[in-house]
């Protein structure tokens, strides 16, 4: 079912410009959300280059499953306690995943990613009890930057594929309604959702203008904070979901 190049995709998500400073973003919504549910038993799927363990610390049990060799070596370098890691597809694990009672399960910046978006998620599943909270979030389709680009002529259609998700070997667009309803379709119950992060411009712009210090880290927290007048236009979304009854 996977035929991305997983070691390629590494290297090419650490020379993005401007990803560093999402990654900074989508971590403080993360960790917010782990905040509000205080999980003690946590699988995350897909670490990339800086795992939620180095800042989400209230755990009894933490799980990474990482199929890039690259972002695996990176986190063995630290030493957290009870902490698992297994380089491979979850795919090619359940089985073994399903001897942990997971009351938190985090799939960051992946779903967009995979091939068959539908198997994961059913494999996924077999992985929660009734009580445990899924967190997803995915790049937004309807994000404030391409609604500018698009009414400007710039890009000429929303839910296309953008030139960095094809670098990024991406395959799936979504907006909140979209993500929503995939999720529902596999028999999830939404909780809450949203979006974060209002991004004016492209990655490429974003990062050119931070190196004319044309924006700051001011600036950058007020963009985080203006998603509150723009709900569902930030750069990505998010949904926290569960089985349904």
């Amino acid at each position: 079912m996977i035929t991305r190049d997983i070691e390629k995709y590494s290297h090419d998500y650490l020379d993005e410009p401007f990803e560093e400073i999402m990654v900074k973003y989508r971590r403080k919504k993360v960790l917010e959300i782990l905040d509000r549910y205080k999980p003690e038993n946590v699988l995350e799927i897909g670490c990339g280059v800086d795992s939620i363990v180095n800042y989400y610390k209230n755990y009894q049990n933490f799980v990474i499953v990482e199929p890039s060799s690259y972002f695996v070596k990176k986190i063995r370098q630290s030493d957290f306690k009870n902490l698992t890691i297994i380089n491979d597809f979850v795919e090619n694990k359940i089985d073994e995943l399903k001897k942990f009672d997971f009351d938190f399960v985090l799939i960051s910046a992946l779903l967009h990613e995979i091939i068959s978006p539908d198997d994961l998620i059913e494999k996924v599943k077999q992985l929660l009890n009734k009580d445990t909270i899924l967190h997803i979030n995915v790049p937004n389709s309807q994000s404030f930057h391409l609604l500018w680009a698009y009414e400007s002529g710039l890009i000429p259609k929303l839910g296309n594929l953008t030139d960095l998700a094809k670098k990024l070997q991406q395959n799936t667009t979504f907006n909140l309604d979209e993500l929503s309803e995939f999720l529902s379709k596999h028999d999830l119950e939404i909780l809450d959702k949203g979006s974060y992060f209002i991004k004016p411009f492209n990655h490429l712009k974003m990062a050119k203008l931070m190196k004319l210090n044309f924006i700051d880290d001011k600036l950058l927290d007020g963009l985080y904070k203006m998603v509150e007048y723009m709900p569902n236009n930030g750069a990505e979304i998010f949904v926290n979901c569960k089985l349904s009854k």
